[in-house]
Order: structure tokens, then sequence, then C-alpha cells
């Protein structure tokens, strides 16, 4: 599960990297990349781990969106903390609320946030399973694995 949830971080980083080099194609986004994978690791997987738990008895339809609402929650919090706690940043939110929604970091927190739940459910399908087993289990991925160990430099 642990395994599942880094290969989601860093597939959700990867993807955010590349919808802003997209937008506006410079090295930006590699600070981008450089902010969001820790955050996306020491954060991000732990909220996922606390909503996997949550919703390990509910059924499947409502699972799914409790939680998405769970990780979006968890993504709108990470930007919405430090905001009423910085003095600057609360004047404006205080005057504009709607401001907070236009903010950078609040759109790269639910756009990760989301992503990295997308990523998760589609790694945790049965459809990935079936399909990792068969690959494994495949005789031309196996014909393919020896031919490419027989390469030589």
């Amino acid at each position: 599960m642990i395994i599942r949830k880094i290969v989601s971080s860093i597939l959700a980083c990867v993807l955010v990297m590349f919808i802003y080099f997209l937008i506006d194609q410079n090295g930006f986004v590699i600070i981008i990349g450089m902010y969001l994978f820790p955050i996306l690791l020491i954060y991000g997987v732990p909220a996922s781990i606390l909503s996997d738990f949550v919703t390990k008895k509910v059924r499947a339809f409502h699972r799914g969106s409790l939680a998405l609402l769970i990780h979006l929650f968890f993504a709108a919090l990470f930007v919405l903390i430090p905001t009423l706690f910085s003095e600057w940043e609360r004047d404006l939110l205080l005057s504009d609320i709607r401001s907070l929604f236009y903010n950078f970091y609040f759109i790269t927190a639910i756009l990760s946030s989301s992503l990295f739940y997308c990523i998760d459910e589609f790694l945790r399908s049965k459809m990935v399973k079936y399909l990792h087993r068969e690959i494994l289990l495949s005789k031309r991925a196996k014909e393919l694995c020896e031919k490419i160990g027989d390469l030589r430099i």
C-alpha cells in the first residue's frame, strides 16, 4: 500500500509539472516539482492513508466519493491554515474570499490532490491487478525480458 501511495505521489507530481509546462514553458516548472514532491510525500501520503482507513468499510461508489472529498479537504486545509495565520493574507482573505480560489497555491494543491486520488484509485483497481498479472505471466513478456538481458554493450 505504501509503495502504491509513493508511486501515486511521483506520478501526480510529474503530471502537475507537465500541466504547468504546457501552460508556460519555462524553468519554473522544476521549482514547482522540487517543492511539490516532498509535500506530497510528507503530507499527501499520510492524508491518503487516513482516507483509506476512514473509507475502509464504505461501499464502492460512496467510498470513492468520500475518499475524493477527504483528499480535496486536506489539500484545501494545507493552503487555508497558513493563509489564516499570515497577517497580510488574512486581510486579503477577509476582504475577498474569492481570491483564495484563484490563488496559485490553492489551485496547485487541489490539482495535485485530485491527480493523486485518481492515480491511486487507478492503481488500486482490479484492471491494473489483472494487467499486472497477465503481463508478468505472459510468454511474450518473458521472451522480451530474455532478449533485453542478452543485449551487450
